[in-house]
């Protein structure tokens, strides 16, 4: 009896390999970077907009990705991502952002649609993707306040009547140039610049009407400055007067561009009460004999 188990288990053995061996596990990569990622406006009313420009700007974080349903996982960008199912394969793709300019949380962008691609898998090959993302049409996405500086004037005004608020400035060399897309074409961009006697500033957004109930809503900007840059928001109450909601600091950029997306919607949905709010932008000099804020396709953007 015992011999006889003993065969029996090497053949067994013997099978599960042989049937081990003809599993082909070798993985079809999919290629995505920053620079492959496109917005796309098609849904929007762009007739809403002064200028659309600006608005394809992005600094997408990662990808969310789903193949045949299945959950692959969350990658930062550029990734290079192993699916290991063959044949006709469903991609389906999302967008991930840096909120609050936190690596550690890192949500799904909640206004573009997902990116689905059908591909075919054979496994061992490299396959690159140019994914556009489309934002949500207008019945579930608006934008409570879009300033891209290409208008006669600004939405935002200083909190201080000795001190100017933004400059428009056009010198190609300085001014935002969005990378991801070439027919996106930016002529200003603002510029607050404290000298002399001049230590500090504080600008505030026109009156926005924004939606609470936990709705998404975000502040985006594209900045660059030698200085740190406070963000707030100002609740106008009927009963009593304005309150404000600190919200994020942002690091000095060494001369670079970068773009932040952060977070409204606590802080609006928390003031439910609130007539309306108002977005602020602050800084400081420190101790430095000029100091520069550039800031470029400051909006909000909201569900409905």
């Amino acid at each position: 009896m015992k011999h006889f188990v003993k065969v029996f288990f090497f053949i067994f053995l013997g099978l599960t390999l042989i049937t081990c061996e003809k599993k082909d596990i070798t993985p079809t990569y999919i290629l995505i970077t920053k620079e492959d990622i496109s917005l796309s406006l098609e849904n929007l009313d762009l007739a809403q907009f002064n200028s659309p420009s600006g608005l394809t700007a992005h600094d997408f974080s990662d990808i969310w990705l789903t193949a045949n349903g299945k959950k692959i996982g969350v990658w930062e960008l550029p990734c290079k991502i192993p699916i290991l199912a063959k044949g006709d394969v469903t991609l389906q793709l999302s967008l991930g952002i840096k909120l609050n300019g936190m690596s550690t949380t890192r949500p799904i962008y909640p206004f573009t649609q997902k990116y689905i691609s059908n591909i075919i898998a054979h496994g061992g090959e490299v396959i690159e993707l140019k994914p556009i993302f489309k934002y949500y049409n207008d019945n579930a996405v608006y934008f409570p306040l879009v300033e891209n500086f290409e208008s006669a004037g600004t939405i935002f005004s200083s909190t201080d009547s000795s001190i100017s608020g933004f400059t428009k400035v056009y010198d190609p060399e300085i001014i935002y140039q969005n990378e991801n897309d070439i027919n996106d074409i930016n002529t200003y961009s603002g510029l607050i610049q404290l000298r002399d006697s001049i230590n500090s500033f504080e600008v505030m957004s026109n009156l926005l009407t924004l939606p609470g109930g936990g709705k998404s809503i975000l502040l985006e900007f594209n900045y660059k400055s030698d200085q740190e840059i406070y963000t707030g928001l100002l609740v106008n109450q009927s009963t009593s007067i304005p309150t404000q909601e600190a919200l994020v600091v942002l690091k000095p950029t060494n001369g670079k561009w970068k773009k932040t997306y952060i977070n409204l919607t606590l802080a609006v949905s928390r003031n439910y009460t609130a007539t309306g709010f108002r977005v602020i932008l602050a800084g400081n000099k420190n101790n430095s004999e000029i100091a520069n804020f550039y800031f470029d396709n400051i909006r909000v953007v909201s569900s409905r």
